[in-house]
């Protein structure tokens, strides 16, 4: 059935996201009351992109949502409503980061452990649970990430230590893409060229901020 696809996406995805969350709080070498304030506004940011998901799903299929909304809001997201939400989130990030100074820097810095530990938690549910063997290599690439970003985390500077990680999962993600029939991010299968698109963004802020460090 299409709703228990659903429900049982929407509860892994829950689980993940808490693990996420629960393993980022535990790490973290900040404050309590600042840790706090962090899962806070991550927490904020994950279910307002989990509700762009949604709208995102509504928009591209509006004419069979105005007719049959049950049909549509049954079915899981595709890719597409994916990416929508992810411009979405974006523009709201751009707003934030222009009406209440939001240091998108700092925010990345959080998010990605964040990340990294629910897609962690996402592909061993993946293997151990529903034993999809493709995700072996997913699972191996985000607990290789996700060591490297506790290694370097004090060692390198902020914005040099997420170029890193995000060239590294880049990379990671495209040799995946080569190797198996197909790779996802929480049950989203994603083209390549998104991840050649990310990669070139950090290539293009990589350049710029050795620039500034030399002049």
């Amino acid at each position: 059935m299409p709703s228990t696809t659903v429900l049982m996406t929407i509860a892994i995805n829950t689980i993940s996201i808490a693990a996420g969350l629960a393993i980022y709080y535990i790490s973290s070498k900040l404050g309590v009351s600042e840790r706090k304030k962090v899962i806070e506004q991550l927490t904020s940011y994950i279910i307002n992109f989990v509700l762009f998901i949604w709208l995102a799903k509504i928009i591209w299929q509006l004419p069979l949502f105005i007719s049959d909304p049950v049909a549509v809001l049954a079915y899981p997201s595709n890719a597409q409503a994916f990416y929508l939400a992810i411009f979405l989130l974006l523009i709201q990030i751009g707003y934030h980061r222009k009406k209440r100074g939001l240091n998108i820097q700092l925010l990345l810095l959080h998010l990605i452990p964040v990340l990294l530990s629910a897609s962690f938690t996402y592909q061993f549910i993946d293997i151990v649970w529903l034993n999809n063997q493709f995700a072996w290599g997913n699972f191996l690439l985000m607990m290789f990430l996700l060591l490297l970003f506790l290694r370097l985390r004090e060692r390198l500077q902020q914005r040099t230590l997420i170029i890193t990680i995000t060239l590294c999962w880049v990379m990671g993600k495209l040799i995946l893409s080569n190797l198996l029939p197909y790779t996802t991010m929480f049950g989203y299968m994603i083209h390549p060229l998104l991840y050649i698109i990310v990669g070139m963004i950090c290539m293009i802020l990589f350049v710029i901020r050795r620039k500034r460090v030399s002049l």
